[in-house]
């Protein structure tokens, strides 16, 4: 078992996953370890699907059953307190959005973040401003759009913290619809991004015509150890959905479950490879995304300097009339 800390929502999942294992491997039904425990299956279902916490007694009850060596226990210990362990997104209200807090906790943990966005620029690559501007244009009530500038910058934060790999898909019309005024920053923010290591952004441009990511916007997280890729998709039609191929890696009793999840996590990953075959190198997006912002800066001065112009033609018709 990895040591390293995921975060609760990945931390519950790693646990659950584990203790699945060793009951599959000891060949016993979940009713016969609740029976051997003296507990009752849904106290047992709970406890090996991470949908409660699990106390220490409980969890050392259940490795001895399993025939698991004392050593391994401090380990089993360290994830079960990190399962406990309240998420710093819990501070955010997220409504009913329930599909949406759940990916938070599992992006929080993530080794890898692959996501196809053909609308908008995603939420960890924003810049406040355009985040604000984005979000009015939608009608989104301003303590919400408060609430949602703090939560993309407390992920943001979070996510440069860690440094997961990170590859962006955009349709090119992502980079080139501007919410207001905040546009040519947020394309200076996307080229120094960019630069980093761990961040690759892609542009599908628009002579590709029709492509898969127009379906809408879709994530995939990879997890280090033996996780399942974990598949999100935002909807604000039907409400956001979180799929794993393993159904059951999804611990924890706000997260939506799909009923077919293989098929449908396989699908998205062979839609995200397909993106990438058909979008533009890195380094030829990052010179679209500069090209366009030139464009709007430029555009910006010309209005500006149309203004001063108007300005001045203005004052002097003025001093004409009144000699």
């Amino acid at each position: 078992m990895n040591s390293r800390s995921y975060g609760p929502a990945v931390a519950r999942a790693l646990l659950s996953s584990e203790l699945k294992k060793l009951r599959l491997a000891s060949g016993e039904t979940q009713e016969a370890v609740a029976t051997a425990c003296e507990w009752s299956v849904a106290k047992f279902s709970r406890i090996e699907n991470s949908s409660s916490p699990v106390r220490k007694a409980d969890l050392e009850a259940l490795l001895r059953h399993y025939g698991v060596d004392e050593s391994r226990f401090a380990e089993f210990n360290q994830r079960a307190r990190e399962a406990r362990t309240p998420g710093w997104w819990e501070d955010f209200d997220f409504g009913s959005d329930k599909g949406f807090e759940a990916y938070v906790g599992y992006e929080d943990g993530s080794s890898s973040i692959r996501m196809s966005q053909p609308n908008v620029i995603p939420g960890l690559l924003q810049t406040p401003q355009y985040t604000l501007q984005t979000l009015e244009g939608w009608g989104v009530p301003a303590d919400a759009i408060t609430r949602g500038i703090k939560l993309r910058e407390e992920r943001q934060r979070r996510v440069a913290q860690r440094g997961p790999e990170q590859i962006y898909i955009l349709d090119e019309s992502v980079i080139q619809r501007p919410p207001g005024s905040s546009m040519p920053e947020q394309l200076r923010h996307l080229l120094r991004v960019g630069e980093k290591p761990s961040v690759t952004i892609h542009i599908i441009p628009f002579s590709h015509g029709m492509h898969f990511g127009m379906q809408g916007p879709f994530v995939l997280l990879g997890f280090e150890g033996e996780l399942e890729d974990v598949l999100y998709l935002e909807s604000a039609r039907r409400g956001d959905l979180l799929i794993a191929e393993n159904r059951d890696q999804l611990g924890g009793p706000n997260v939506p479950k799909f009923e077919n999840p293989t098929d449908e996590v396989a699908k998205y990953q062979d839609g995200f490879a397909r993106l990438l075959h058909v979008a533009l190198p890195p380094k030829e997006s990052l010179e679209l995304i500069e090209q366009i912002a030139r464009n709007l800066e430029q555009n910006s001065l010309n209005r500006i300097g149309s203004a001063r112009a108007a300005g001045l033609h203005s004052k002097r018709g003025k001093v004409s009339v009144a000699k």
